[in-house]
């Protein structure tokens, strides 16, 4: 009989189009500290560079795909689709097209790599005629796997798996914390690509900058409702008190730890699809720095380095 694998380290990895080369920054760091994580999940953005991981790339080749993507090599608009769609005013027409972005993955990942990896993997995606979210195991994950949970509505196509259409799985959350707890996980950190907890921002001051605002609690939503609920279900079945630190974003539930590393600013909207070297260069640097200040309670660090 095989041995039930045991998870104490968990590591989640939100969505945010390219503003993922920033969850790059912070796994350099925590390499540095050599922390493994037992279980990787990741949505959007978040599951390309959790198949990324689980493929065997090393940080170095990582943060090179990064830094080499551009955004012809990951969408590209369909002006033919868009023209026969606005004269015929028929079917349903993604402005974008992701044939660049499906040939990339082929390229760069071995999906059979990813199903014997030393970490457990999950990727999530949207069911769109179910209204549902789908956890996805390595042993069923495939190229078509990722690009589902990172199809982003109306920009990107839909995928489609078992012959069902998908979308992004950030539709449903953003932040998939749930595997990580259901396996009993101890550690988990949460890597986010939009400012929470301790971040100030002022209001907004055009509608531009609202609606941006509106977007960035969009993404953040999923994680600052499941993070409030379990806090609030762990104080009434244990009638202790709960250990949250806002500004350090740590919530502690008993012998359960999770820490979160976030941007401290806004990012924008053309960040979403920016790939490009130069703003892969900056959010890299940045993760890391995050990582290393906001991380520095969490591994019982007296101060971040520098």
């Amino acid at each position: 009989m095989a041995r039930r694998r045991k998870f104490n380290r968990a590591l989640i990895l939100s969505g945010g189009g390219a503003r993922g080369a920033y969850q790059v920054g912070v796994w350099k760091y925590l390499q540095e500290l050599d922390w493994k994580p037992d279980l990787i999940c990741g949505t959007s953005v978040g599951s390309v560079n959790t198949a990324a991981i689980a493929c065997g790339l090393n940080l170095e080749e990582l943060i090179n795909l990064w830094k080499t993507i551009e955004r012809g090599r990951i969408y590209r608009l369909s002006l033919w689709r868009q023209l026969v769609h606005v004269l015929t005013r028929r079917g349903y027409a993604p402005l974008m097209d992701t044939e660049p972005l499906k040939n990339l993955l082929l390229d760069k990942l071995d999906v059979t790599k990813l199903r014997h990896s030393e970490y457990e993997i999950i990727i999530t995606a949207t069911n769109i005629l179910k209204s549902q979210l789908k956890f996805f195991s390595q042993r069923v994950i495939d190229i078509e796997h990722v690009m589902a949970s990172s199809a982003i509505p109306i920009l990107f196509p839909w995928q489609y798996i078992d012959g069902e259409p998908y979308w992004d799985g950030g539709i449903m959350a953003n932040t998939p914390l749930l595997p990580a707890l259901e396996r009993g996980c101890k550690e988990i950190i949460v890597v986010l690509l939009s400012p929470v907890g301790g971040a100030r921002l002022s209001p907004p001051a055009t509608r531009r900058q609202a609606l941006e605002r509106v977007f960035e609690m969009s993404l953040i939503g999923s994680y600052e409702a499941f993070m409030s609920h379990l806090a609030y279900e762990y104080k009434q079945r244990s009638q202790q008190s709960v250990i949250r630190k806002l500004i350090r974003r740590t919530l502690t539930l008993g012998d359960t730890r999770i820490a979160t590393v976030a941007p401290g600013q806004m990012l924008g909207f053309y960040s979403i699809l920016n790939f490009s070297a130069r703003q892969a260069d900056t959010l890299i640097h940045e993760g890391y720095m995050d990582a290393r200040n906001q991380l520095s309670q969490f591994f019982g660090l007296d101060e971040a380095p520098y």
